[in-house]
Parts: C-alpha cells; sequence; structure tokens
C-alpha cells in the first residue's frame, strides 16, 4: 500500500516548531509586555503553530515503516474521525438545548486539534502494544 507521507525527518521538524511554540506561549504568559503585538494575534499565531505541528507529526512517515503500522495509521484515523463526529453531534445538542438561539458552531480549529490529538494519540498506543507483542 502507497501512502503519500513525508519523511521522517520532518517529525523533528514539527517537534522544533513544538517546542518553539510552548517557549514563545510561556514566555508571553509570564510577560504580555515582551512580545508587543496584538494579543488576539499572537494567540491565534500560536494556535497555527500547535496545530502545524500536530499536522506534521502526524503526516511523517516511522524511522521503519511497515504494512502493520499502516494498518493501525487507518484504524487510528478512522478512530479520530468518528471520536470528532460524536465531539461535534454532542456539542450542537448541548448548545442547543442549553443556549438556544444564541448557539456558536464549533471552530474548524478546536475539531482539528482534537481529531489530531485523538489520532497521534490512538496510534503510538496501538504502536506501542504492537512492539510489546512482538518482542
Amino acid at each position: 500500500m502507497n501512502h503519500n507521507l513525508l519523511p521522517y525527518f520532518w517529525k523533528k521538524i514539527a517537534l522544533g516548531i513544538f517546542v518553539l511554540t510552548i517557549t514563545i506561549w510561556f514566555i508571553n504568559a509570564a510577560n504580555p509586555d515582551l512580545i508587543d503585538l496584538n494579543a488576539f494575534k499572537v494567540s491565534w499565531s500560536l494556535k497555527m503553530g500547535l496545530l502545524i505541528s500536530l499536522l506534521l507529526f502526524v503526516a511523517s512517515k516511522e524511522k521503519t515503516e511497515t504494512q502493520r503500522y499502516s494498518r493501525l495509521r487507518l484504524d487510528s484515523l478512522f478512530g479520530a474521525m468518528i471520536a470528532g463526529g460524536i465531539y461535534l453531534i454532542v456539542e450542537f445538542v448541548m448548545e442547543i438545548l442549553f443556549q438556544g438561539e444564541s448557539a456558536a458552531r464549533t471552530g474548524g480549529y478546536k475539531l482539528m486539534m482534537i481529531m489530531l490529538v485523538l489520532y497521534a494519540l490512538s496510534f503510538y498506543i496501538k504502536k506501542k502494544k504492537f512492539s510489546r507483542i512482538q518482542n
């Protein structure tokens, strides 16, 4: 099965972006006047840094990509999509019930973050179980 995944070194780039984003976030939280920019723009820039790092991380190959890992990726992606759909439905119902006509829609950022984190966690938990079974 041929997948168009990024080479493994992109995981290291993703980790670097993640560490840089978290570092800037902590510095900005400790001293908001240090980064003298619009707080809204800084906040969304940091959120996009996190999203980009997660996207690069989950779209990169493992050091040794096998057919089994491809199957684990597919299973994890399917589970993340199901969880994302359930999240959207539950949030929609809760907002309609408790907020009525003033209900707000879920942002794409929040949904993407939830799905990417669930995918990454699910894949790496399954990968660890698979490697323990083989050893």
